[in-house]
This record gives structure tokens, C-alpha cells and sequence, in this order.
């Protein structure tokens, strides 16, 4: 099929991931039960769909449980899954694209892989949650990662992720499960940190792509600038923050609408005439289309097709559902993508 739609969130689900998973003793991904999937259940969904090609990554936790208990085991399931993922790439020419899996909170063990996954098996782009436990992307702690990232300008495909530990994290008595909102939330806050923390100042060649178009950053972005205490009062906010943190807001050279457009908008389970209206504001022509599968329902992903097509029409659709990803993967620094 040529002219399809390119969906930059496809997870998969191999067998070997579901059982460390499991013997790591996470049996969810977001308060869903994790499934089971195939190649040929991506195949069959993307005819389903008209999805002409399917960058894939591994939901939430990713690794991050397995290399708690073990860094040595987090390193080597990160390494094979990768190389599962070259495979994958490599036995359906032109069908999937990958996002590289990263044994993180292991900073150490992240760069070795992510310098590994894309200059040796020439994935993609590198899979990055939300936030790892209570660390959200920005924080000083990712900083070396994201520097040796940003040499290759790689493309990021950041997932939300919300704290397993109860003592980390209360969820909402009556909001059990964190795929409802929390996951809409921590995406905002890795977002907003990128930005006030200078990552994406000291990071100009990086491009983000958040799931769930931003959470809630496009509804907070004119807020977030707004109230930014570094455009009216960087004195008073000098005595009343952490030096890092000043530092962090002092580095910014840009208006604070500029780096919010600097992200890319993945439309998975946001398909709405108001979310497709705020990201087109916030940053024209970088919406890209999303399944969430094998999370979301079948009749959920037929659902993102029909408002794509219902709310786009001529070039815009086009972009939507193909050209703003061709140019992003096809942009200086991330051709380690296969040609559409």
C-alpha cells in the first residue's frame, strides 16, 4: 500500500519483554493487563487501518522495574530487544521503523545502548518515558544522555509512565487506572520540564514527539508562558528558587512558545477537533498519527482513522498522516530511517 497513514506509536509486545516483565512481577502497563502480540498481528492491524508503515516501541514500563533489581539483566534485555527490533525492521522492509529501548534510570548503561542502537543497528530514534519513578526528563540526572542524543539529532519518542510504587504516587480513589488522565499529566510535566530546565536550549537538535498530542500542553501552553516568572521578575525569582533551577530558566534565549514548537504531537487517543486545532497552533505540521496499539481497542484505533479523515482534508491530511513524518525521519541526523 503506498499513501497510507505512518504511525509513530505502535507498540509491540514480544514475548521475551512480556516475561521479564512478568518475572520482574509487572503484569500491567498503565492499569491494563499487557496483552500478547505478533508481527502478524501489526501486519493485520495496519491493513485494518491503512497504515503504511509503523514505528515501534515498547509501552510503559519499559525496562525500568528489570534494571532496578538488576542493571546487568536491564543492559542485556535492552540489547536484545533491540536487536529484535532491527530484526523486525530488517524481515519487513519498508512495514516498521524502530524507537531503541534504553536501560534506563542506568544513565551509564542508556548512552552505551542508545550510541549502539543508532549508529550500529541504525534504529530510528530512541524510546524515552515521561518520567522514572519521581525523575522527570529534564532533570539534571538525564543530562548526559541527552547531550551524546543530541550529536546524533535524534529523534525522541517520549511515552508517559506514572510510579507502580503507591508510596511514590497516590492515584485518584476513583481513577483507578492511569492510561485515564495521569498518563495525560506526567507527559505535560516531562514536557514543561524539558523547556524550564534549558534541555531543549542546550539540545537544539533534538526532536521530541509526545504521545497523547502533549496531554496537557497545548491547552496549558499559553498559561505556562504567560505566568513564566522568568519573563517579568527573574530577580525575585533568583531569591526564592534553587540555583539550579534559576540557572535553568536563565539559560532560555527564546520565547517560551518556541520551544513548545519545538515538539512533535503524536494524535493516539486524542483524536478531537480541539486537540487537532491547539497542537496546529502550537506547532504547525508537526502532528503525527498514533494507534496506541496493542493497548487501545481495535475499534478505538478505527475511531483515530475516522476523526484524522473527518477534520483533514487535501495537503493537511496529507501531513497528518504522512508528510510530517517523512520529513522528521528524513530530516539531517535521523536517517538511520528506512526509506517510506
Amino acid at each position: 500500500m503506498t499513501n497510507g497513514f505512518i504511525d509513530v506509536h505502535h507498540h509491540i509486545i514480544p514475548e521475551e519483554y512480556k516475561a521479564a516483565l512478568a518475572e520482574a512481577g509487572i503484569e500491567k502497563s498503565g492499569g491494563l493487563s499487557i496483552g500478547s502480540w505478533s508481527p502478524q498481528k501489526s501486519l493485520e492491524l495496519m491493513d485494518a487501518f491503512g497504515i503504511e508503515k509503523a514505528y515501534c516501541s515498547l509501552s510503559e514500563p519499559a525496562l525500568y522495574p528489570i534494571v532496578e533489581k538488576d542493571r546487568a539483566l536491564g543492559r542485556q534485555k535492552a540489547r536484545m530487544l533491540n536487536g529484535y527490533m532491527a530484526k523486525l525492521c530488517a524481515d519487513y522492509p519498508g512495514k516498521f521503523g524502530a524507537f531503541a529501548v534504553l536501560p534506563l534510570p542506568d544513565i551509564e548503561g542508556a548512552i552505551e545502548e542508545a550510541i549502539y542502537a543508532l549508529d550500529v543497528l541504525r534504529l530510528d530514534g530512541v524510546g524515552l518515558l515521561s518520567n522514572y519513578r519521581d525523575e522527570f526528563l529534564g532533570n539534571r540526572m538525564f543530562d548526559p544522555l541527552f547531550d551524546e542524543l543530541d550529536k546524533r539529532q535524534a529523534v525522541l519518542y517520549i511515552h508517559p509512565s506514572i510510579p507502580l510504587d503507591a508510596e511514590v504516587f497516590k492515584r485518584p480513589e476513583y481513577v483507578p487506572y492511569d492510561y485515564f488522565q495521569e498518563f495525560c499529566f506526567n507527559t505535560t510535566r516531562a514536557a514543561s520540564n524539558l523547556v524550564f530546565s534549558g534541555t531543549l536550549e542546550r539540545c537544539p537538535n533534538i526532536k521530541p514527539i509526545l504521545s497523547h498530542m502533549g496531554g496537557t500542553l497545548p491547552y496549558l501552553a499559553w498559561r505556562l508562558n504567560e505566568c513564566f516568572p522568568g519573563n517579568q521578575r527573574p530577580g525575585k525569582a533568583k531569591q526564592t528558587l534553587p540555583a539550579y533551577v534559576y540557572d535553568g530558566w536563565c539559560s532560555l534565549s527564546k520565547p517560551v512558545y518556541d520551544y513548545f514548537g519545538r515538539f512533535y504531537f503524536d494524535c493516539a487517543l486524542s483524536c478531537h477537533d480541539a486537540a487537532f486545532s491547539a497542537v496546529e497552533k502550537l506547532a504547525p505540521n508537526h502532528t503525527l498519527f498514533g494507534s496506541d496499539s496493542f493497548y487501545a481497542s481495535l475499534n478505538s484505533g478505527k475511531k483515530f482513522v475516522q476523526e484524522v479523515e473527518a477534520h483533514y482534508t487535501g495537503d493537511a491530511l496529507d501531513n497528518m498522516k504522512r508528510e510530517n513524518a517523512i520529513r522528521l525521519f528524513s530530516s539531517k541526523g535521523s536517517a538511520h530511517s528506512k526509506e517510506v
